[in-house]
């Protein structure tokens, strides 16, 4: 039902897949979509970004609402794409203003079209991003030894070459 063409944009071929189901009176949930689409497509880094939802209201592109064509749309994100960051607590500004700061000095700069996911939030103060702390043990803690001196392992070396060779002689004797 959904025909041999070859949908070069992802909405498209959803749409048809919809449509096809509606048709044949099939019922996919989600897991059986995500299944269908990854044994019948392939990442194209070319293709159409994917339409998650259109929105009502304002555009947002730092929370991943971009106004295009009058509409406000939220694109499916790229998991092969997601990543996160460590970004350093600052007690004098909410959670928020140093994500959104950080995101826009750090990230917009070298990767334009990219969002913060709102979705993910703290569950301690409810804003978004999960707060924790790093101690890193190394820096506190960490006693720098220095190595031992050249001559000494030098000597070392010098005494199991030798030691490795009597044993090669006894058995090749």
């Amino acid at each position: 039902m959904i025909g041999l063409t070859q949908f070069d944009d992802m909405n498209g071929f959803e749409d048809a897949l919809k449509t096809a189901c509606k048709k044949a009176a099939v019922t996919l949930d989600t897991k059986e979509k995500k299944q269908l689409k990854d044994a019948v497509s392939w990442r194209n880094p070319a293709a159409e970004k994917v339409i998650k939802k259109i929105h009502k209201g304002k555009a947002n592109p730092l929370y991943g609402l971009f106004e295009v064509g009058g509409e406000i749309i939220e694109y499916q994100a790229d998991s092969e794409l997601r990543d996160n960051e460590n970004v350093a607590l600052n007690p004098a500004l909410s959670v928020n203003d140093i994500n959104e700061a950080y995101f826009k000095k750090e990230v917009l700069p070298h990767v334009p079209d990219a969002w913060i996911d709102a979705s993910k939030r703290d569950d301690k103060d409810g804003e978004i991003g999960i707060v924790g702390y790093e101690i890193p043990f190394n820096r506190h803690f960490y006693q720098y030894q220095p190595p031992r001196d050249l001559v000494e392992i030098d000597a070392d070396l010098d005494a199991v070459s030798s030691e490795i060779m009597k044993l090669l002689q006894e058995v090749h004797s």
